[in-house]
């Protein structure tokens, strides 16, 4: 990594054998995208994914690594058991075994590729670790590894087999052909191919040699048609990454069209929507793979800009599947307040997985309103901390061979998701319980500090700079606020009979609530959490006209990134 700034793709207009093209600068990959008269794509390209695209590329390596360590392991275990009367010549570890065999490259789809941009920017730009080529180095092509020893990093594409760049649109894959010319790519892994991604999805379950090993799906609007396809076509262990920008839907805007299309239902005016966008799809990709005896193992979730982005690894666990239903549940919001609890699907009770119970009262503990129901939503981790862990390293520590250029943003992104609390879904806005009581906001620390010093668990979340995860209960939350409004009185005007804020402040707390600071208690890694919009008009882009005709698009796809009001 040769620089640690945020830098913009460039863009301008070229004109070659009078077509007008615009040509762009992204990472290690320079683009040609044709330009209409009216200045609209033929082949879609949206800027603000820039850091979708870089996050994906750390992702991918680190996956390759891990993916290379779990086939040796298989493999040296056939190779012990097959010499186990021979222990001379028994590897006995794993970086033994890497050493001495030579692992089949991963095989890569980009299943909605457009023109072929994200591919060529992974074969590009993927990499592995010294570390790893060092334990490894006969998975090295004969003729050199690449390393030239200034680097913590190796260019070696020998752990990259194959990159399907699919698309349905003959525009986008004869764009994407032209692309991998101009980029020299080396047309031997990475493939244009036109057609359907679920067909070549659903053939690759034929044989599990052909299966692949990343799947991404970055459609415009919703991955939700290609999951099913996509958790049988992926390997055993294999990572899906996956992205939705339908944002209106999962947010609870169209609550009727969320339930058609993730089979879960949002949670309109929900103030932890950010997240529970994230749980609804997990849940949908678990689903899926529940139905073939396989079971999610979440990576990385993250939402961005206007979007979310889910890693996900896919494996053959039955055990798992078994134990679905501890990690599929609903949440119960309070009609009148941001009161709200998480309930499994299912329960262990001597030995046995039961129907679990609701909600501990029928009605909110603190209105008496009734409960609001969504979901199922995932309840499991959103994360594997050590591969955040090791991601952020590798930013801060300039392992990429590359300038990455959205690294600022990246290392904020994944500083906040570190901190976050693993085990508790969900999470309060601090101006939301404020507003409910008509009072003014304590400080953000005073609040974090109440809690820890009552016992409790207290993070942030990556995308919401005001919100609260905390395992404390409702009751606690409403009890540090009444403490609080001793000192900061809220205006008699607000508490009329029969008020929400009435309701709450009648009740008096009951629990010990202590705002002082601990010392060096704010104390964090220096990082961007949460930066500005990365420039102007930055939400969607019309989708591409390609050669597709007008009718190939329907109605429901309108509702994806535009609200009724402004069709």
């Amino acid at each position: 990594m040769t620089s640690s700034s945020s830098k913009k793709a460039k863009d301008v207009i070229v004109e070659r054998d009078g077509v007008k093209y615009k040509k762009i600068e992204e990472g290690q990959a320079h683009m040609y995208y044709k330009v209409k008269d009216d200045n609209s794509q033929e082949v879609f390209y949206n800027p603000v994914q820039v850091q979708n695209r870089d996050l994906s590329i750390l992702m991918i390596s680190l996956f390759a690594e891990r993916r290379a360590k779990r086939v040796a392991e298989k493999l040296l275990k056939k190779h012990q058991n097959k010499n186990k009367d021979d222990p001379s010549s028994a590897e006995k570890t794993v970086d033994d075994f890497l050493s001495k065999v030579r692992l089949p490259g991963m095989r890569i789809l980009d299943a909605l590729a457009a023109s072929g941009l994200r591919s060529i920017r992974y074969l590009k730009e993927c990499y592995v670790s010294k570390e790893f080529i060092k334990a490894s180095s006969a998975s090295t092509p004969e003729g050199g590894s690449g390393d030239n020893g200034s680097s913590s990093s190796t260019n070696d594409k020998s752990f990259i087999g194959e990159i399907v760049v699919n698309d349905l649109d003959p525009a986008a894959v004869e764009q994407a052909h032209e692309n991998i010319k101009f980029n020299d790519a080396d047309a031997t892994i990475i493939k244009p191919h036109c057609g359907d991604a679920l067909d070549l999805m659903y053939r690759s379950r034929a044989a599990s040699e052909k299966k692949f090993d990343v799947i991404d799906l970055d459609p415009y609007g919703s991955a939700a048609p290609f999951l099913d396809a996509a958790v049988q076509g992926v390997a055993n262990g294999g990572m899906l990454c996956v992205t939705c920008t339908d944002m209106v839907v999962l947010g609870g805007s169209h609550p009727e069209t969320c339930f058609g299309r993730y089979r879960s239902m949002p949670m309109p005016n929900g103030r932890y929507l950010q997240e529970l966008a994230l749980r609804i799809l997990l849940q949908t990709i678990e689903a899926k793979a529940n139905t073939y005896g396989r079971s999610i193992r979440p990576i990385l979730s993250v939402g961005m800009a206007f979007y979310v982005r889910v890693f996900v690894e896919v494996h053959d666990d039955k055990a798992a599947v078994v134990k679905s239903s501890l990690n599929i549940g609903h949440v119960y919001q309070s009609a009148q307040c941001p009161s709200f609890f998480v309930a499994a699907q299912g329960m262990l009770k001597k030995n046995n997985y039961v129907p679990s119970r609701g909600p501990p009262a029928s009605v909110c503990e603190e209105t008496g309103a009734e409960f609001k129901i969504a979901g199922p939503i995932w309840l499991g981790p959103l994360h594997n901390f050590s591969v955040v862990d090791e991601a952020i390293k590798r930013l801060e520590n300039d392992i990429s061979p590359f300038t990455v250029p959205t690294k600022t943003r990246m290392h904020g992104l994944l500083s906040s998701v570190s901190e976050e609390l693993s085990d508790v879904p969900l999470y309060y806005k601090l101006p939301d319980l404020c507003k409910t009581l008509h009072c003014a906001n304590p400080p953000m620390d005073s609040v974090k500090a109440a809690l820890i010093n009552a016992g409790y668990r207290v993070s942030g979340q990556h995308k919401e700079p005001q919100a609260l995860k905390t395992n404390a209960p409702n009751r606690f939350i409403w009890d540090m606020l009444r403490v609080w409004i001793k000192d900061h009185p809220v205006s008699e005007k607000h508490l009329t009979e029969g008020s929400t804020a009435q309701k709450i402040l009648s009740v008096e707390p009951v629990h010990e609530v202590d705002f002082t600071v601990p010392k060096d208690f704010a104390k964090r890694k220096k990082a961007c959490r949460f930066p500005m919009n990365p420039e102007k008009n930055w939400g969607p882009k019309p989708r591409a006209t390609g050669k597709r005709k007008a009718q190939d698009t329907n109605d429901t796809d309108n509702v994806d990134s535009v609200p009724p009001s402004k069709k």
